[in-house]
């Protein structure tokens, strides 16, 4: 109806994107619509999405630097940071040979942040399992002692 069209117009008009670009005649009247970029209420929900996209963004750059677990150049510090040896067996490792083991098994709640992993010889990875630390510490001397 009428009605329903001059309401639609004015609520478009109101919002800023629509404006009247002539004298209404016998041919209606002439509306000048306008682009998002000439919209304010697209400018600023583009300006929304933008800051979300950036601090979404910041929040994966983030997570990515704080994974030593699936991040390569992160596992090599933590491969560092322990000398390339053993946590329970003390052998010597290489880039290739080493792997790593969480403290706190992801099962039971561990992360894979620094402080929550250690340099294992794949041996001793596989042995302990999600097995508690200082029994498979224990189990390692014990082992080595033989």
């Amino acid at each position: 109806s009428y009605g329903a069209v001059k309401d639609a117009l004015m609520g478009l008009e109101t919002k800023g994107v629509i404006a009247k670009a002539g004298d209404t005649t016998r041919e209606g009247t002439p509306y000048r619509v306008f682009i998002p970029k000439q919209i304010k209420m697209c400018q600023d929900y583009i300006s929304e999405l933008s800051e979300k996209s950036d601090a979404s963004q910041n929040s994966l750059i983030d997570e990515r630097s704080l994974d030593y677990y699936n991040v390569k150049e992160n596992r090599i510090k933590v491969f560092e940071r322990d000398g390339y040896l053993c946590y329970y067996c003390k052998k010597q490792l290489t880039v290739y040979s080493a792997t790593l083991d969480h403290l706190i098994p992801v099962s039971k709640g561990g992360d894979n942040s620094f402080d929550n992993l250690i340099t294992a010889c794949l041996h001793c990875n596989s042995k302990r399992g999600n097995s508690d630390v200082m029994k498979a510490i224990i189990r390692g001397n014990a082992s080595s002692n033989d």
